[in-house]
């Protein structure tokens, strides 16, 4: 057994940029917080599961507040007014989640003989990480014509939200809503442990190869990336890759031998 743990910290002291105003929540995006700091609008969640979810719910939130980048709709994610002064803009940004560097890696392999047996296997890790996903393969809408994953057919509706069933998506749109902002829904924890490597092989004895004139025959069994278990919203995506038209991490599975004579 063995294994390697690594965490990293890290705080911008000075960064030469222009301090906001004191109308912002946070005066500063860099300095005092870690590189790669994610940033983006804070869902409010006290209405059990941040969404407006009705015509009464929205048009009391429009009595008094406003987005400055579009009117939201019943099943658009519901933001909070960090900075409180009625109105959802830049100046409520907030630092959320984690950073674009992970904060952990770690890695651990188990390994073992028994008789002519041996087998290994190889997990890889990374904690306290997280990235905006946005785009292709994340939003609903793109050049008109749209795209839906696993994720989306069970979006906000108002058939969904009475009857009680799981919504894991906001309200759907052909066109850019008030969604499509970086935000605590779409700032995913990229976290992830992944079965890197596991093999198992079988030596046949030796004297079962003389008479063949073989003096070793290992046979075996591979594979790599098996399993990947994460916390992103969608299963379409790696955690290691958000790009959903680039080159996806591939499982591999291998059968073979190794022959000396």
């Amino acid at each position: 057994l063995r294994g390697n743990y690594n965490y990293n910290h890290n705080e911008v002291k000075f960064l030469d940029e222009s301090i906001r105003d004191n109308t912002y929540a946070y005066r500063y995006r860099s300095t005092g917080f870690s590189l790669g700091q994610a940033w983006g609008y804070k869902v409010d969640y006290s209405n059990g599961n941040g969404f407006f979810n009705s015509q009464q719910e929205l048009d009391e939130f429009l009595a008094t507040k406003r987005y400055s980048f579009g009117d939201p709709r019943v099943g658009d994610l519901k933001y909070q007014d960090v900075n409180g002064d009625n109105v959802i803009d830049d100046k409520d940004q907030s630092p959320i989640g984690f950073t674009s560097i992970p904060g952990v890696t770690y890695g651990f392999n188990i390994g073992f003989t028994f008789k002519n047996f041996d087998f290994m296997t190889f997990f890889q890790g990374v904690g306290k990480y997280s990235t905006n996903y946005s785009e292709q393969g994340v939003y609903e809408k793109i050049a008109s014509t749209g795209t839906f994953f696993k994720y989306h057919r069970t979006a906000w509706t108002a058939e969904r939200y009475a009857a009680g069933d799981e919504i894991t998506y906001p309200a759907l749109s052909t066109r850019t809503t008030t969604n499509h902002n970086a935000n605590e829904f779409f700032i995913m924890d990229r976290s992830f442990i992944r079965l890197k490597n596991i093999e198992l092989a079988y030596t046949l004895p030796a004297n079962l190869l003389k008479s063949i004139g073989v003096s070793r025959l290992r046979v075996y069994a591979s594979a790599q990336n098996l399993f990947t278990w994460d916390k992103l919203r969608m299963g379409h995506l790696d955690p290691e890759n958000n790009d959903a038209l680039g080159y996806p991490v591939t499982k591999m599975s291998n059968f073979g031998l190794d022959l000396t004579f």
